[in-house]
C-alpha cells in the first residue's frame, strides 16, 4: 500500500452502522411530522375559526371516506409496505431492470384500475356517502355538501398512489427528504385553497387545496426527486408474475380490516348520528393525539421498514428481532412519557390551537376531553406502527391481516356500547380500548410465530417510560393547580404563560430524572441528534 492510500485510508469516515442509518432516518421522518402536523394543526385551526365545529365541518370530514376506503382496498395506503419488499429483493440482486420492470408494472396496472374506480366513485357518490354517514339524512343541505367534496377529493387518490410508489423506490435507496417535504407542501396547499376561495366556495375551497396539495407534493415532489432514477415504460400486465406476486402480498391489505383505519371510520359513521359538531370534535382530538403518534410511531415504522427487510434477506434473524425490540422500547418509552404530556395539558392546549372565531368555548372543551381519552391509547399506536413491520419486512400481510380482522370483529360491540353509553366519550375510549387490543395481539403473536423478539429489554424501556410518565406529567399537574387562580386558558397570552410553565416544569423533572437514572431510551435520542448536527 502507498503512502496515499495510507493517507486515504485514515482519512476516509467510518460507514455508519445500520442501526446507526435507521435511527437517522427515523430522525429525519420525524421532524417532518412534527412540520407536517403542526402544519396540519394551522389548517385545522383555520377550519375551526372559519366554520367553528358545524355541519360544514362534519360534512368535509366526512367527504374524505370513501376516498380513504378506495385507496384502502386498493392498497393504496400501503405501498410502502407492500412494494418496498419486492423491489428490494431485486436492488439486493443488483438487478435495476428487474426492479423498474416491476415498478412499471405496478404503475401501469394498478393505476388503470384507479382510475375506473375513480370514475366509478364520481358516479356513484350520491348514493354510498348517505349509507356511510347515515346521521346526515336528516339534514339535506350537510348531505348535499358532503356528496359535493366527497366528488372533489376522489381524484387525489391517484396522485397518492403513484406518488406513493415513486417514494417507495427512494426509501429502497434511503433517500427520505421527498417524503419529508411532500407532507408540508400538501398541507400548505390545503390551507391556502381554504383561504383563498373561502370569499367564492366556502369550506369546499379546502377541498380544491387538498387535490393541488395531493399533485404538488406527494406526487410531483418524489417525481422530480427520482427523475434521473426512474425508468418507466408504460406495460398493462395483468398476467404478470410479479405483478401477480405484488397483488398476492397486497390482497390481505385490501380484503381485509384493520382498526387502524376502520377506527376513523367508525368515529365518523357514529359521530354523524350524534349532535352537529360531533365529527369535528372526534377529528380535531385524534389529529392532536396522532401528531405525537405519528413522531414516535409512524416515523420509527416508516424508517425501520427497509432496514428490516435487508436483514431478513441477508438471513440475519436474530439481528432483526433485536433490532425490532430496541426500537419498541425507545417507542414505548418516549410514548408513554408523551401521552402524559397530552393529558395534563390536553385542556390549555386544545383551547390555544382552536378556540377563536367559530369554534367556541363548549366546541374547545368537549374537544379536550376527548383528547384525555384518545391519549390513553398513544402507546399502543406507536407499538402497532412499529411491531407490525417486523410481518411486512419478512412479505407476510396475511397475518396482519387475520389479527385486524379479528380485533375489528371483537372491538365493534365495544364501539357500539361505548356510544350508546357515553357518547362521544364512549367512542373516544373505544378507540383507545381497541388499538390497545390490537398492539398487544400483534407483539403477542409476532413473539410466537417467530420467537425472534427478547422482550425484557421493552419491558424494562417501559417500566421507565411509566416512571417518568407520572413524575413529569404530576410535576405539570402540579404547576398547572399552581396557577390557574391567576392564568385563565381563555387569554391566549396567559395560556401560553401557563403553558409555557407546564413544559418546564414537565421537561425539568425529565431532566431531573435522567441526571440520576441516565435511561438509555434519551441519551440514545442526544446521540442521533448530536450525529445528525454535530
Amino acid at each position: 500500500m502507498t503512502d496515499t492510500d495510507t493517507k486515504n485510508e485514515k482519512n476516509k469516515k467510518p460507514e455508519r452502522s445500520m442501526g446507526s442509518r435507521m435511527g437517522i432516518a427515523a430522525l429525519i421522518l420525524s421532524a417532518s411530522i412534527f412540520l407536517s402536523r403542526i402544519l396540519g394543526f394551522l389548517r385545522e385551526a383555520v377550519i375551526a375559526y372559519t366554520h367553528g365545529a358545524s355541519y360544514a365541518t362534519d360534512a368535509y370530514y366526512a367527504a374524505f371516506t370513501l376516498p380513504d376506503l378506495m385507496s384502502y382496498f386498493l392498497a393504496g395506503g400501503t405501498l410502502s409496505i407492500t412494494f418496498i419488499p419486492l423491489f428490494s429483493s431485486y436492488i439486493a440482486k443488483d438487478d435495476e431492470e428487474g426492479a423498474w420492470e416491476l415498478f412499471s408494472t405496478v404503475a401501469t396496472t394498478m393505476g388503470a384500475f384507479l382510475l375506473v374506480f375513480v370514475v366509478a366513485l364520481e358516479l356513484l357518490a350520491p348514493y354510498v356517502v348517505p349509507k356511510l354517514n347515515p346521521g346526515f339524512a336528516d339534514d339535506p343541505r350537510q348531505l348535499a355538501l358532503a356528496i359535493e367534496m366527497t366528488r372533489i377529493v376522489i381524484p387525489a387518490q391517484i396522485c397518492f398512489y403513484i406518488g406513493g410508489l415513486i417514494q417507495a423506490t427512494l426509501f429502497v435507496r434511503e433517500v427520505f427528504w421527498p417524503s419529508a417535504l411532500a407532507p408540508l407542501i400538501y398541507n400548505i396547499c390545503i390551507i391556502l385553497g381554504g383561504v383563498l376561495l373561502e370569499p367564492f366556495i366556502g369550506i369546499k375551497g379546502f377541498s380544491v387545496g387538498v387535490v393541488v396539495g395531493a399533485m404538488l407534493g406527494p406526487l410531483l415532489l418524489p417525481l422530480w426527486a427520482a427523475r434521473s432514477r426512474v425508468k418507466f415504460r408504460f406495460r398493462f400486465a395483468p398476467n404478470d408474475e410479479d405483478f401477480k406476486a405484488f397483488v398476492l402480498l397486497s390482497l390481505p391489505l385490501m380484503i381485509g380490516v384493520s382498526l387502524v383505519t376502520v377506527d376513523e371510520w367508525l368515529l365518523r359513521y357514529f359521530g354523524s348520528m350524534s349532535a352537529d359538531g360531533a365529527i369535528t370534535w372526534l377529528n380535531n382530538a385524534r389529529k392532536m393525539m396522532l401528531v405525537l403518534f405519528a413522531i414516535i410511531g409512524q416515523a420509527a415504522g416508516q424508517a425501520a421498514l427497509p432496514y428490516l427487510t435487508r436483514l431478513y434477506h441477508e438471513g440475519k434473524e436474530a439481528e432483526m428481532g433485536q433490532m425490532l425490540a430496541t426500537s419498541l422500547q425507545r417507542v414505548g418509552f418516549l410514548s408513554l412519557v408523551a401521552a402524559a404530556g397530552l393529558i395534563v395539558t390536553a385542556e390549555p392546549l386544545i383551547w390555544l390551537v382552536f378556540q377563536r372565531g367559530e369554534f367556541t368555548p363548549a366546541d374547545a372543551t368537549q374537544t379536550a376531553n376527548l383528547l384525555v381519552f384518545f391519549a390513553f391509547g398513544l402507546f399502543a399506536w406507536a407499538s402497532q406502527a412499529l411491531v407490525v413491520r417486523g410481518f411486512y419486512a419478512r412479505k407476510n400481510t396475511l397475518t396482519p391481516m387475520f389479527i385486524g380482522t379479528a380485533v375489528v370483529a371483537v372491538s365493534l360491540p365495544i364501539y357500539w356500547w361505548l356510544y350508546r353509553e357515553h357518547n362521544v366519550e364512549g367512542l373516544a375510549l373505544a378507540t383507545s380500548i381497541g388499538i390497545s387490543l390490537n398492539a398487544l395481539t400483534t407483539v403477542i403473536v409476532y413473539r410466537l410465530r417467530t420467537g425472534a423478539l427478547p422482550l425484557k429489554s421493552v419491558a424494562a424501556g417501559l417500566s421507565r417510560g411509566l416512571l417518568y410518565a407520572v413524575a413529569c406529567g404530576g410535576a405539570a399537574w402540579g404547576v398547572r393547580r399552581l396557577l390557574t387562580p391567576y392564568l385563565d386558558i381563555a387569554n391566549t397570552l396567559e395560556n401560553i404563560g401557563l403553558l409555557g410553565a407546564m413544559a418546564v416544569a414537565f421537561f425539568g423533572a425529565g431532566a431531573l430524572l435522567t441526571v440520576f437514572l441516565r435511561p438509555p431510551e434519551v441519551e440514545v435520542v442526544l446521540k442521533r441528534v448530536l450525529q445528525k448536527f454535530g
